[in-house]
C-alpha cells in the first residue's frame, strides 16, 4: 500500500535559521498544511454535486469489468403484495436486516445488493439503501456501499460493485442492509432461496431498533424486526444480498487511494499512472476536500475535481499541478477507479522562491484497513481519510517511545469521505519523542505517514497498514 505524502506549508519561510529554528518552522509549516481552512459554501455545494456524479461514474467503470460473480442467496419465485399469502412484501419503519453466514472456501465479495420489489411486479418507490458486511468475530464493519435505484439488477436485487473483500473461513460474518422505506420479503422458505455451497447460512440478523443508517452493535438478533424468532426453514425478513468470486476467478482491479493531497503554499503534486498491460485502461480520479466535498485541483488542462485519463497499452501519464505557489495551501485526498491494472503514485514537491528544495513519492494504497503502525517522531505527519460514503470513522492515534511505553493518544471522528492530517508532536502536546504511532479505526480507512525530522528534506515512511485482525500492543 502506499504512504501518500503530506505537504504542509502555508508559506514556506526563508530557510536559514539555526537548526532548532528550522525544526520549529517545519512543525509550524506541516501543521499549517494539515489544518487548511475549508472552501467557501458555494464551492462545497457545487463540488459535492460533482463528486456524487463522479462516484456513480467510478462505480459504472467497476461494474463493466468482466468477472464470474455468484449470487450468495438465490431468491426466486413470486413475492406477493403486502397482506397477501406468504411470502409477501412488507415495510414498517427502517431497520437493519440480513443474515449471518460463514465462508466455506476462499471467496471475495465483489458486489453488495438490496431487494427491489419492482423486479417482482409489486410497485414501490425504491430509495437508496446502505448495505454492509460485518465481521462478527471481531465486531467490526468491514465494508459498505449504498445501493441506488439506478443500480443494475440481477434477479430480484440491485447491486453495486465494491473493492473485493476476501473472507476468512475461520470467521463468522453478517450481511445487513438498511430497509428505509423499501419493501423487504417476509416468510420466504429456505428452499425457495438456497444459499450457494460456498457459504453456510447461519441465521437471520436484525437490529430491531429503528435506524436509517448502518450501526455497529456487538451482536445482531436472530429474530425479526419485532424480536420474534423466525419460523423454521424461512429467511424471515430479508432484504440485502451479495455476489462473490471464488479463488482463481477474474476480479476487477482494486481502487487506488491517495491519503494526502497538497498544492499551493509552496507545494505542487504530480499524479502518475503507468499502464503496463496490453489493454487500454481508463482511470477516473476523484479529489476530496477535508470536509468530504469535491476538491478542485489545478492542472495544465484545467481545474477539476474529477479527471478521466485514458491510457493506451504501455502508455503513462505524469501530470503536475499548476497551483499558485504563493496562495494558501490546499489539502485533501483522492480515490481512483481504473478498469485495468496500473501502477499509480503521487509525487509531492516543495518549492522555495520558485526553486524545488524537497520531494517525495508514494505509491497508491489499494485497500482500506482498520489498523496501522509505523515509525514516528515529533515532526512526523499523519494523514487519514474515510472512503465510506455512508459511515463515520472513529480513529484513535496512540504513540509509543522507543522503549515501548505509551506517551499519549487522541480520538478523531471523520465523517463520510472526510479527511484530516496532523503533526504528532503538536497534536498530542509532546515536545520530543521517537518511537512509533498506532492508528486504529472502527471502520476501514486509509492512512499514511511522512517523515519531516530533517525538514525541508522529507520522505514517505514505510507503509503501516496491517490486516484488521492484527493484535496490537496496548
Amino acid at each position: 500500500m502506499n504512504i501518500a505524502n503530506r505537504n504542509r506549508n502555508l508559506a514556506i519561510p526563508h530557510i536559514g535559521p539555526p537548526k532548532k529554528a528550522i525544526s520549529q518552522i517545519a512543525l509550524c509549516v506541516l501543521r499549517g498544511l494539515l489544518l487548511t481552512p475549508r472552501k467557501d459554501k458555494e464551492t462545497r455545494t457545487q463540488t459535492r454535486l460533482s463528486i456524487m456524479g463522479a462516484l456513480v461514474l467510478a462505480a459504472c467503470v467497476g461494474a463493466g469489468t468482466a468477472r464470474a460473480d455468484t449470487v450468495a442467496i438465490n431468491l426466486t419465485g413470486s413475492i406477493n403484495p403486502p397482506g397477501g399469502a406468504l411470502p409477501f412484501n412488507y415495510t414498517q419503519g427502517s431497520y437493519l436486516m440480513g443474515f449471518v453466514f460463514r465462508a466455506n472456501s476462499a471467496i471475495s465479495i465483489t458486489q453488495l445488493g438490496f431487494y427491489d420489489s419492482n423486479l417482482t411486479g409489486v410497485p414501490e418507490t425504491f430509495v437508496s439503501s446502505a448495505v454492509g458486511v460485518y465481521d462478527m468475530t471481531t465486531n467490526t464493519l468491514l465494508t459498505s456501499a449504498t445501493v441506488p435505484p439506478s443500480a443494475p439488477a440481477t434477479g430480484l436485487f440491485r447491486y453495486v460493485s465494491i473493492s473485493p473483500l476476501t473472507l476468512d473461513t475461520s470467521h463468522t460474518y453478517a450481511l445487513v442492509g438498511v430497509s428505509r422505506t423499501n419493501y423487504y420479503t417476509v416468510g420466504v422458505q429456505s428452499s425457495a432461496a438456497p444459499a450457494d455451497a460456498a457459504i453456510t447460512y447461519v441465521s437471520a440478523a436484525y437490529y430491531s431498533t429503528g435506524t436509517a443508517t448502518l450501526v455497529e452493535p456487538n451482536t445482531f438478533d436472530a429474530g425479526n424486526i419485532f424480536g420474534s424468532a423466525p419460523p423454521p426453514n424461512t429467511l424471515n425478513d430479508f432484504g440485502p444480498n451479495f455476489q462473490f468470486t471464488t479463488a482463481g476467478a477474474v476480479t476487477p482491479p482494486p481502487n487506488h487511494y491517495f491519503s494526502q493531497l497538497a498544492f499551493a503554499g509552496g507545494w505542487q503534486m504530480t499524479l502518475t499512472y503507468v499502464n503496463y498491460s496490453p489493454q487500454t485502461v481508463t482511470c477516473v480520479t476523484n479529489f476530496f476536500s477535508d470536509a468530504g466535498g469535491a476538491l478542485p485541483v489545478p492542472f495544465s488542462g484545467g481545474t477539476v475535481s474529477t479527471r478521466t485519463d485514458i491510457l493506451q497499452p504501455g502508455q503513462s501519464m505524469h501530470d503536475q499541478s499548476v497551483a499558485n505557489l504563493n496562495a494558501t495551501v490546499s489539502q485533501g485526498w483522492a480515490q481512483a477507479a481504473c478498469d485495468g491494472p496500473v501502477q499509480a503514485s503521487l509525487l509531492y514537491r516543495l518549492y522555495t522562491a520558485g526553486v524545488p528544495v524537497g520531494e517525495a513519492g508514494v505509491n497508491a494504497e489499494t485497500a482500506p484497513t482498520t489498523e496501522f503502525a509505523t515509525f514516528a517522531q515529533t515532526a512526523t505527519g499523519v494523514a487519514y481519510a474515510n472512503p465510506s460514503t455512508t459511515q463515520s470513522a472513529t480513529i484513535t492515534l496512540k504513540v509509543f517511545n522507543a522503549a515501548g511505553a505509551p506517551l499519549g493518544s487522541t480520538v478523531i471522528t471523520l465523517g463520510p469521505l472526510a479527511h484530516g492530517a496532523a503533526n504528532l508532536g503538536p497534536l498530542l502536546g509532546l515536545q520530543s519523542f521517537t518511537g512509533f504511532v498506532k492508528v486504529t479505526s472502527t471502520i476501514p480507512i486509509i492512512s499514511l505517514s511522512l517523515n519531516f525530522e530533517a525538514f525541508p528534506v522529507f520522505s514517505s515512511l514505510p507503509p503501516g497498514d496491517l490486516p484488521s485482525s492484527t493484535t496490537l500492543v496496548n
